[in-house]
This record gives structure tokens, C-alpha cells and sequence, in this order.
């Protein structure tokens, strides 16, 4: 069955000489694997669109028989001016993109979730500074399509004991704006990189280990 969609890239793997299998996020399919074939050689001109967190358009053929699908035409929505430029921003992208593809499901019809990851990235590529907490406000935010939004950090303090500056850090991340500047330091993110991540694991009764996490929380000082 051939179909048309749209998809954000994630990840991929190696498979034989010169092809991958890459996981994208799709807006009508959820999370789908797809071969690539040829991809990797040195002439091939769309290497590039396979970055991670890249809006494609994609016309793909699905196997009823398999998890294993084909692309048959894909280009880019979205060209970002700095999230691929960036190291901190770069960072943030292998982090984002390793917990998309841990958490996001199969299922069909993921509109309102896609928009809101869309809208999202696109706003982090336009910021030029203030956005060394945008990982965190992504990841309280994306909660409510689980449905576990937090509405305040009284919530997740159930599980952990807080001190006032991680409980104040919180409550301004769940109700202010990606691009609101709101005080803190490396030590208090990763604690609430950690924290959300463990939240996840709860909620949605999954192991989330992420090896991204060790970069990313070398990069904001």
C-alpha cells in the first residue's frame, strides 16, 4: 500500500553496505521503521535530509507483512537555519529525537502530537539565545498528550523529595513560554532531566534509558 504523509526523522542504523533503517515519526502511521537503500554512497544527494528532527513530506510504500517499510519519495518541509549548526542546539536534537523514539507509539492519526513537535522545533531553530531550558519545557509539555500533564511540581514530589529551588525551577517551566528566560544552572537541569525522564518511565511503565543524556548535560554550564 502506498501512502502519503508527513514525518520527523529521529534515527537510524547502518544495514549492509550502503543502506539504513531509520525511525521517523509519522503524522497519519506513528512511529515507523523504514529501509533506505543506497543512501550511504558518496553520491547520493539525500544524506542530508536524514539529520535528526528534519520535517520531510514522504510517500511510502507500507508491508502489511512486516515492521520493516520503504520510502518511494521523500523531501524537506522545513530547512533549519540553526538547530544543525549549533553544538548546544545539536545537542538538544540527538537528545529530543532518542526520547521521541523511545516513547512515541504506532498508532494512527498523530496529528495533534506532530504539530505540537513541529511548532516546537521550529520555534527552538528561530531562538538565538535564552533556550538552555527548551529540552526540559518540551518535556513537561509533551506530557499531555500521554495524559499526564503536570499543573504544578506537588505532582512529581510525590516520588522525590524537592528542595524549593527544583520545585520553583518546575512551576516556571510547566506555566511559561519556550522563550520566557527563567534562572537556573546545570546542576538543577540535570536533576530535572533525570526527574521527568523517571516520571516518563512511571507513567507509561517503560524503560527510558537515554544515552544522549550524558552529552547534553556537559553543554550548558
Amino acid at each position: 500500500m502506498i501512502t502519503k504523509t508527513r514525518g520527523i526523522y529521529l534515527s537510524h542504523i547502518k544495514y549492509g553496505e550502503t543502506s539504513i533503517i531509520c525511525k521517523i515519526f509519522t503524522e497519519s502511521l506513528g512511529l515507523q521503521s523504514f529501509i533506505v537503500n543506497g543512501i550511504r554512497k558518496s553520491k547520493s544527494k539525500n544524506i542530508g535530509l536524514f539529520q535528526p528532527l528534519n520535517i520531510m513530506d514522504m510517500v511510502v510504500y507500507l508491508n502489511k507483512k512486516s515492521e520493516l517499510h520503504r520510502i518511494k519519495e521523500i523531501k524537506p518541509i522545513n530547512i533549519y537555519s540553526t538547530l544543525h549548526n549549533d553544538i548546544s542546539k545539536i545537542s538538544m536534537c540527538f537528545f529530543l529525537s532518542e526520547f521521541l523514539s523511545k516513547i512515541c507509539s504506532k498508532e494512527e492519526n498523530q496529528g495533534d502530537k506532530f504539530e505540537f513537535i513541529v511548532s516546537s522545533f521550529k520555534f527552538l531553530d528561530s531562538m538565538e539565545d535564552g533556550y538552555s531550558n527548551f529540552h526540559i519545557q518540551f518535556l513537561l509539555k509533551f506530557l499531555k498528550f500521554f495524559g499526564f500533564e503536570l499543573s504544578s511540581s506537588m505532582q512529581i514530589s510525590r516520588f522525590d523529595s524537592l528542595n524549593l529551588e527544583t520545585t520553583t525551577f518546575i512551576d516556571q517551566c510547566i506555566k511559561n513560554k519556550y522563550d520566557i528566560k527563567i534562572d537556573s544552572n546545570n546542576i538543577l537541569r540535570n536533576k530535572v532531566i533525570n526527574l521527568l525522564i523517571e516520571y516518563y518511565s512511571r507513567c507509561l511503565d517503560i524503560n527510558i534509558n537515554l544515552k544522549s543524556t550524558t552529552v547534553l548535560k556537559n553543554i550548558f554550564k
